[in-house]
């Protein structure tokens, strides 16, 4: 699978959460990271588009939408006469300075970040594309360190693993990259093993259940 990460921020060198997540990617080999430019060659956007398997729209939230340099790029760029991406995913990595508790019911905002991002949905849907849940980041310079090691591990697996929203596919990534790791490191080689054992065990476990369906059936 290769990923096209589509970043669209006005100032991304004095971005903190972008210059985290590129950093963050740094020994990936699987995607491709794609600042959009005041000025591009609209032909050289599509070809990086239709080489990617998941395209990933990367953006801080400027009013209820992403920057107007998104918007600009989008309209010149996508067109369904003449840009195939059916069956292509398209997922978002959306900033915002606003804490999560106001995007729901009730909240300050009164609407889910869901529907806040509803036209990209309805943008992928158009294009015949699957649509990612969306990886939103809310008020990043207030995270813990702790907080930040999880949410770079989840971004990681959002661009790089194919199956990122199974355990199963969350389990197998951490092994493939355990495995590059062990020859340098016995602390990784001991946790690499308590990984793989506990699979084989929740592996028998699924079996069981299976056999216990088919058992009432």
């Amino acid at each position: 699978m290769k990923t096209l990460v589509i970043v669209a921020h006005p100032e991304i060198d004095n971005s903190t959460t972008q210059q985290f997540f590129k950093e963050g990617l740094a020994g990936f080999d699987n995607y491709e990271w794609h600042e959009i430019k005041q000025e591009f060659e609209v032909a050289s956007e599509r070809l990086l588009l239709i080489k990617a398997d998941r395209i990933v729209f990367q953006f801080p939230l400027y009013w209820y939408s992403a920057p107007a340099i998104l918007k600009q790029w989008l309209d010149e760029v996508f067109s369904v006469n003449q840009l195939d991406l059916s069956g292509k995913e398209l997922g978002l990595v959306v900033s915002t300075g606003s804490p999560s508790k106001d995007f729901q019911a009730g909240g300050t905002e009164k609407y889910a970040m869901s529907e806040v991002l509803r036209p990209y949905e309805m943008l992928a849907n158009r294009m015949g594309m699957k649509y990612l849940t969306p990886v939103v980041i809310h008020q990043f310079a207030y995270l813990k360190e702790t907080d930040k090691q999880q949410l770079l591990v989840r971004y990681q697996q959002y661009v790089t693993n194919e199956q990122f929203a199974s355990f199963n596919g969350q389990v197998n990534w951490f092994v493939k990259g355990l495995n590059e790791r062990v020859a340098d490191n016995p602390e990784v080689a001991k946790l690499l093993s308590v990984l793989e054992e506990n699979e084989e065990q929740r592996h028998d476990l699924s079996w069981n259940v299976e056999q216990f369906k088919q058992d009432e059936d």
